[in-house]
């Protein structure tokens, strides 16, 4: 199973294809790391800040996520560990799962340039091994 952490330009051309009006929702699949993994440009880098598990890192992320999705009028609708694969990839070792929702695919484009939002990404990306981020139509979500 491929790891990724990152679009690829051809995934990123599409979204930006997209009407950005449509209401968005997010399936993600998390595998974290064991220990947070951070880079050598990261504050935290061989320091003890770093000295954490990579569901910690996560949970640094997501602070700042959830609150960037909520100023932004979307919500997380759910998120939970996993219990097992049932049908698929045996080899996938998926720690959690969630889905979030955006008013519109503008609006998701927005969160991902908040300066705030940039900057706590190192956190997630020191938290993963392995991500995948699947696009939903959000109509289904909206309240």
């Amino acid at each position: 199973m491929e790891e990724k952490l990152e679009p690829s330009e051809n995934q990123l051309a599409k979204l930006i294809s997209l009407s950005i009006e449509t209401p968005l929702a997010v399936l993600n699949l998390f595998e974290f790391n064991t220990m947070a993994n951070y880079q050598s440009g990261d504050p935290e880098y061989a320091t003890s800040a770093s000295e954490i598990s990579g569901q910690e890192a996560f949970n640094l992320y997501g602070d700042v996520a959830g609150k960037t999705i909520e100023d932004l009028g979307g919500r997380v609708v759910m998120q939970a560990p996993t219990e097992q694969i049932l049908i698929g990839n045996e080899a996938a070792n998926w720690h959690a799962a969630a889905i979030m929702y955006f008013p519109s695919r503008g609006a998701f484009l927005q969160m991902m340039s908040d300066a705030n939002f940039q900057r706590a990404s190192r956190h997630r990306k020191a938290a993963l091994k392995n991500h995948y981020m699947i696009h939903l139509n959000g109509e289904a979500f909206k309240n």
